[in-house]
């Protein structure tokens, strides 16, 4: 089973390998109150691991690609007639 999908800002073709999920956390002390009301930073990012035709795996932003094919046919002919 392969899964193909399109990185939008070039339309390059990669093959899915896995996806992942990126987030962190950080604190440090108030300028006013110190340690009482630490001042958190924090993110999270959904990221999806692809590879390219020699192999090189790359990280890129779910929000980045759309799948454009798998096992053999589009997203759309797997989904006719599901519902």
């Amino acid at each position: 089973m392969a899964t193909k999908v399109r990185y939008k800002a070039n339309d390059q073709v990669y093959i899915l390998m896995g996806v992942g999920y990126g987030a962190h956390r950080a604190t440090r002390p108030s300028p006013f109150l110190g340690n009482l009301v630490p001042t958190v930073d924090d993110a999270q990012m959904e990221m999806i691991a692809v590879c390219d035709g020699t192999g090189t795996v790359y990280w890129a932003s779910s929000d980045d690609v759309e799948a454009i094919e798998v096992d053999g046919q589009t997203p759309r002919e797997l989904l006719d007639g599901a519902n």
